[in-house]
């Protein structure tokens, strides 16, 4: 299969698999229609009706399923790419790997048993690199840390061992973890072919709207100082660079932040309370923008990405519906959950 040919037959599946993706109204309906009436809505979106159970392990269960479905569609969108594209994708599936990375070192801190850690693990399919065996057997997070080093995630070990040297806090460690997966992120989309402006605009609305929520939860959730602060936001330059996160961090009250943030987040965020709605606004801006780029014609990396964006937010929407449907939740929360505007 030549260039042409691949990028012919991904515009294809991209077109076709965002055509799948339940429309805001039906997943509004999700909330509102009985559980025996949902499977019609769910086939919809390519997923089998949830169990009528409550249990952690039911809730479990169903956090795989749509994880597996994300990770299964990231297989059909890069089997016919190569280069640096093919590997952003993938690279954008090892999120969820970093949250077993980080289930297992929170156990070692805790002391958690090999049996608990297990069931809380997802399952990576394909997309499985942590010798998970291997690093359960470590007696301790600097053992593991060394560990990891012999693996692909050898940056993130490195940079995690350093911050656990010097500081042994548990939310430095996550959050070093964090930030280096961000940063290589930021680096593949540079390095992806066919990624272009599109592509950059769509990373850098992730990683400006990361930032702004990691610094106002560090510096009033945490109480973090500046200067942490700043150091532990991801060092990639988009519409906020680093002289505006750092100007931003020195700030004294989360008020003082909303009302400098530079343009366009600045107007987004005008009167903005709490981190929460934050957190909605910058994320209804990313939905906008990947269904700006999903309605382009031509396929592009960015394309593809824009999909997978949006096949997640539809996936978490469907997780919060479901659980709260069955947790006895009221419609109003539920839509509330799912960042659903308001009725």
């Amino acid at each position: 299969m030549g260039p042409a040919s691949r990028y012919a037959y991904l515009h294809g599946r991209v077109s076709l698999m965002g055509a799948r993706l339940l429309s805001e109204t039906a997943l509004a309906n999700l909330s509102q229609v009985p559980a025996d009436q949902e499977t019609e809505l769910l086939a919809a979106g390519g997923l089998k009706p949830p169990s009528e159970e409550q249990t952690v392990g039911a809730m479990r269960s169903l956090e795989q399923r749509l994880i597996s479905s994300l990770l299964a569609d990231i297989v059909v969108l890069t089997r016919a790419l190569t280069g640096g594209a093919r590997d952003f994708l993938i690279y954008w599936a090892y999120r969820f790997e970093l949250s077993n990375l980080k289930t297992i070192l929170r156990a070692k801190l805790y002391g958690e048993s090999v049996a608990t850690v297990r069931e809380q693990l997802f399952d990576m399919g394909p997309f499985a690199r942590l010798p998970v065996d291997e690093l359960l057997r470590t007696d301790d997070v600097t053992e593991l840390l060394r560990r990891l080093e012999g693996t692909p995630y050898a940056d993130i070990a490195r940079q995690g061992r350093r911050i656990y040297d010097e500081q042994h806090e548990p939310f430095a460690l996550d959050a070093a973890v964090d930030r280096q997966y961000f940063a290589g992120l930021a680096k593949r989309s540079r390095e992806a072919e066919g990624g272009g402006d599109p592509l950059r605009t769509l990373v850098g609305n992730l990683i400006d709207r990361i930032n702004l929520l990691w610094l106002l939860r560090y510096r009033f959730a945490y109480g973090l100082p500046a200067g942490e602060t700043y150091y532990l936001l991801i060092p990639a330059a988009y519409r906020l660079g680093g002289n505006e996160l750092q100007r931003l961090s020195q700030l004294g009250s989360f008020e003082e932040v909303i009302a400098n943030v530079p343009p366009p987040w600045g107007p987004l965020l005008e009167g903005a309370q709490s981190a929460a709605e934050v957190t909605l606004r910058l994320e209804r801006d990313t939905w906008r923008l990947a269904r700006s780029v999903m309605a382009r014609g031509v396929f592009t990396t960015a394309r593809a990405f824009a999909y997978l964006l949006l096949r997640e937010k539809e996936l978490r929407q469907i997780r919060a519906v479901v659980k709260g449907k069955r947790l006895g939740v009221a419609p109003d929360l539920v839509r509330e959950a799912m960042g659903l505007e308001a009725a």
